[in-house]
C-alpha cells in the first residue's frame, strides 16, 4: 500500500484486515478443494477416496449425471453440492425426464435452494465448467482440518522504500485432508465415497 494512503486514512487498518481474511479464507479454500500434498493440503479433488463420475457431454451438467454421481454417493450425515458458479444456470434450466424442473428454489421464505433434497453451495473456487469437480457431492464432515501457527501479520517500510509504500503480508499454517484412505467397501460388492465429483466425458 501506499504510504501516503497509511498516512492519511485512518480506516485503512480495517480495509486492510478485512482483505487479508478474505485472503486467507480464499486460499485455504483452495487448498482444500485442490492441494497435491506437496507443502500444501491433501485436497479432496486429488484424494484418493475420491470418485469421479463421467459426464454426458463435455461442458454440460444434465440431470443424468447428478444421478450417476448420488449412485456413487456415501450416504451418510449431511451432505451438500459444491457447484461452480457458472453451473448455477444449467441447474435452474435443469429438467428430468419428465419435463420437471429439479432444482427447488423457494424465494419467498428464503429457504435454501436444493437439488435432489441436498443443498447447494456456490464457490468461486471451484473448478472451471467442464472440469473436473465443477460439481462436487460431498460430506464435509470426512475431511479433517488442523490449524497449525496461528495468522501472523507483519508490515515492512523497507522493501519498496523508494517507492514510497508499504508490504504487508499475513501467513498461517494448517493442513487437511480426507481421513478415508480410499472408497468405502459396503456388503453389496460396490465401493461408495463421501466426496464424489463430475469429471470430463
Amino acid at each position: 500500500m501506499t504510504d501516503k494512503l497509511l498516512r492519511n486514512w485512518s480506516a485503512a487498518t480495517t480495509l486492510i484486515e478485512r482483505m487479508l481474511r478474505g485472503a486467507l479464507l480464499a486460499a485455504e479454500d483452495v487448498a482444500f478443494f485442490s492441494g497435491n500434498s506437496a507443502g500444501r493440503p491433501n485436497g479432496i479433488l486429488a484424494a484418493d477416496a475420491l470418485k469421479k463420475v463421467n459426464r454426458a457431454g463435455a461442458g454440460a451438467v444434465a440431470y443424468d449425471d447428478l444421478v450417476n454421481m448420488e449412485a456413487e454417493f456415501h450416504e451418510d450425515g449431511e451432505p451438500v453440492w459444491v457447484v461452480n458458479p457458472r453451473v448455477i444456470p444449467k441447474l435452474r434450466k435443469m429438467e428430468d425426464s419428465a419435463g420437471h424442473l429439479i432444482w427447488q428454489e423457494n424465494a419467498r421464505s428464503g429457504a435454501p435452494a436444493t437439488l435432489l433434497g441436498r443443498p447447494v453451495l456456490k464457490n468461486y473456487r471451484s473448478p472451471a465448467v467442464g472440469s473436473l469437480g465443477d460439481v462436487l457431492l460431498a460430506n464435509f464432515s470426512y475431511y479433517l482440518i488442523k490449524d497449525g501457527v496461528d495468522v501472523t501479520v507483519a508490515a515492512s517500510e523497507h522493501v519498496l522504500f523508494k517507492q514510497n509504500k508499504t508490504v504487508v503480508k499475513a501467513f498461517k499454517t494448517v493442513d487437511g485432508g480426507p481421513w478415508l484412505d480410499g472408497p468405502i467397501a459396503q456388503e453389496d460388492g460396490n465401493t461408495y465415497s463421501p466426496f464424489v465429483a463430475l469429471d470430463v466425458p
